[in-house]
């Protein structure tokens, strides 16, 4: 829970501006919601959702860090984007101001492989691997394909992800542009775990560790999901 001083004090600041009460009530097919509530150590402003997308934009103070920050959330993959840290709200509307908009704008947008510089490379829209694969798989629902990845933190792709929005559980293969290599992930009731059947180098190893792996890997996701629930 959050301090009662701090949430005070936050509450308080909230009063001195009119920031707030500024925001356009949409930004790109994303719709404001205003919270202005605690949860847990944090304490939210607002966010920009867009439900059909499954993607979201939120505002929050965290107590633990005496930080203002942004969380996006892309399917079930949450993270933090460091250009709105900030200690002072004021500065965190500047910054708002500043970014906000065209990070929206940027969650939903298609990422052209062939001309991101990042990625160019790796020849994912030529991949053919994942055109054979089906849009449902054991009830989870094919989210993310390599040609139109998803960027997110520390240099990292989202390229392929399953996702069972419904139960909070999903499985998602990673590129690195540091480490140069692939990874794979699962969250049941959005708790990750890292799956090290899919580690590869290359698209050859990785097709086969998907070829060999992928639908138990599912059907394991969906057997501790259901027992949890």
């Amino acid at each position: 829970m959050l301090k009662v001083d701090n949430k005070n004090k936050i509450l308080a600041e909230i009063e001195t501006t009119d920031f707030f009460d500024k925001l356009p009530e949409e930004i790109c097919g994303y719709k404001l919601k205003k919270i202005f509530a605690d949860d847990g150590d944090k304490f939210f402003y607002f966010s920009y959702d867009n439900a059909e997308n499954h993607r979201s934009f939120a505002a929050y103070f965290h107590e633990e860090t005496a930080e203002y920050k942004v969380r996006v959330k892309i399917g079930l993959t949450e993270f933090c984007l460091t250009k709105f840290f900030t200690n002072k709200l004021e500065t965190f509307e500047k910054i708002l101001n500043a970014e906000m908009k065209a990070t929206i704008e940027n969650l939903s947008a298609p990422i052209d492989t062939k001309t991101d510089l990042l990625i160019s490379d790796k020849n994912f829209d030529s991949w053919d691997y994942p055109k054979t694969l089906p849009k449902n798989l054991e009830g989870f629902e094919l989210f993310i394909k390599p040609d139109n990845p998803a960027k997110i933190t520390n240099g990292s792709y989202i390229i392929l992800n399953y996702s069972n929005f419904e139960n909070f559980c999903d499985f998602t293969i990673f590129y690195n542009i540091y480490s140069e290599s692939f990874s794979g992930e699962s969250k049941i009731n959005l708790v990750p775990n890292v799956s090290y059947l899919f580690d590869a180098t290359s698209l050859k190893d990785l097709e086969k560790n998907l070829k060999k792996n992928l639908e138990a890997e599912l059907l394991n996701i969906k057997k501790f999901s259901t027992a949890i629930n």
